[in-house]
C-alpha cells in the first residue's frame, strides 16, 4: 500500500516506539509526536466581568491550558487545514532563489566581456 506522506505523518524519524497520549476530545489513543497540541490562555473570571474589574485596577491572571487532539479533532475543530499534495509536498521555510536571466543562442556564442570583473580586479598593469 503506498505512503500519503514521507514521515507517515510523525516527527520521531528513526527512534523506535514512543509514548501515547490521549485525545482531549475524543479519548483516542495517539502517538505522542503525531498529537496536535494547542496551548489557549484560561480565565477562571467571565470576559464582561473581567473588563469591567480591569478598569477598577484589579488583576485578572489568566492561566494557560494546554491541550492535545488527534489529526481528526484538530480538523474538525479548525486547528489544522486540509492540504492539497502540492502543499504537502513544498517545504513551510523560504528557499533562496536566485534570479534566471534567459539567453539567446546568440549572446552563449559571442559573449562580450564582463565589466563588472574588470572594475573588481585591481589593475596591476605598470607604464
Amino acid at each position: 500500500m503506498p505512503k500519503k506522506r514521507k514521515n507517515r505523518g510523525r516527527h520521531k524519524g528513526d527512534k523506535g516506539k514512543e509514548s501515547v497520549v490521549y485525545c482531549d476530545n475524543c479519548g483516542r489513543r495517539v502517538p505522542r509526536s503525531k498529537a496536535v497540541r494547542v496551548t489557549v490562555p484560561y480565565s477562571p473570571v467571565p470576559g464582561d466581568l473581567a473588563k469591567d474589574l480591569e478598569k477598577q485596577g484589579a488583576l485578572i491572571t489568566r492561566y494557560y491550558v494546554t491541550k492535545t487532539y488527534c489529526v481528526n479533532c484538530a480538523i474538525y475543530m479548525g486547528i489544522l487545514k486540509v492540504r492539497s499534495e502540492n502543499e504537502r509536498k513544498t517545504e513551510k521555510r523560504p528557499v533562496a532563489r536566485t534570479p534566471t536571466v534567459p539567453r539567446t543562442p546568440q549572446s552563449n556564442t559571442s559573449s562580450p566581456p564582463s565589466t563588472q570583473n574588470q572594475a573588481q580586479q585591481p589593475n596591476t598593469q605598470k607604464s
